[in-house]
């Protein structure tokens, strides 16, 4: 009878072990390695200010670094060049009610024509101290397609496959609830090249993952507009004679935020 127990109890536990396995294997397969999650948040009060507010989840993976063969558009020569990525996925997600009390304040700039548009851009921003935050680099992503083909292989992506910031461009998707059994997110790739190699504290920005703004101003004629965006910090305690994919480490969460609307994008002050 002792026996029969203790065979019942073992059972019992690899029972235990494999659910546990499982249920790991399947959170691993739900979140791809994609290990920060902005949630598609707003508060009551930007609802109400933009009823035609949107804004997306976005779940990012860590920061690596590649090394890609590039050509030299001026003289044709094909060198080794080195790559920093950040594969994201964005799926639009529903925001609550706003209020329909006539007397909120509302932004009263004139709407764009069209469809809304999904325009996303990085902005890598490098800084020496961490309490200054004094930018040495402001780096908009590129378009690097040989590139793009090598992080693909590198993170084993077939279908569907990365978009870069011009590809991703389209109009805004429809809500998706989370609940949906169908999930159709937006694979994407931001790549920055020309990053200082002693670069220890950096920050990157995600704009276009709302329409969120704000203007600032009580002059109608000089609108001081504030755009909604993502900022994900990092710190990469390496040197430049050995770099490594893992020496990318985050710092903190990523947040929404506000930062001052540029007409122009971020000019690359390396």
């Amino acid at each position: 009878m002792k026996r029969i127990a203790s065979s019942k109890i073992r059972i019992a536990c690899l029972a235990v072990v494999s659910f546990v396995g499982l249920m790991r294997t399947s959170e691993a397969q739900v979140s791809r390695g994609f290990d920060r999650t902005v949630e598609a948040n707003a508060l009551f009060a930007e609802v109400v200010r933009q009823p035609s507010l949107w804004v997306m989840e976005v779940q990012l993976k860590p920061i690596r670094m590649v090394w890609v063969d590039t050509k030299d558009p001026v003289t044709g020569e094909v060198k080794p060049t080195e790559v920093w990525y950040m594969v994201w996925r964005a799926i639009n997600r529903p925001l609550p009610p706003g209020s329909t009390d006539d007397s909120q304040a509302v932004n009263t700039l004139d709407p764009l024509p069209g469809p809304m548009q999904f325009i996303p851009q990085f902005t890598l921003v490098t800084y020496d101290s961490k309490e200054s935050e004094v930018p040495s680099q402001i780096i908009v992503d590129s378009v690097l397609p040989m590139a793009v083909k090598q992080i693909e292989q590198l993170e084993r992506r077939t279908s569907p496959t990365l978009l870069n910031s011009v590809s991703a461009v389209q109009d805004v998707p429809s809500i998706v609830e989370p609940s949906a059994d169908d999930q159709p997110w937006i694979y994407g790739v931001a790549t920055w090249t020309g990053v200082d190699p002693t670069t220890d504290f950096f920050k990157v920005i995600l704009q276009g993952f709302s329409n969120g703004y704000e203007n600032r101003s009580d002059d109608p004629e000089n609108p001081d507009l504030w755009r909604k965006v993502i900022i994900q910090e990092f710190y990469r305690p390496g040197d430049e004679f050995d770099p490594s994919i893992v020496e990318f480490q985050y710092v903190g969460q990523p947040m929404w935020t506000y930062q001052p609307d540029s007409k122009k994008p971020a000019a690359n002050t390396q």
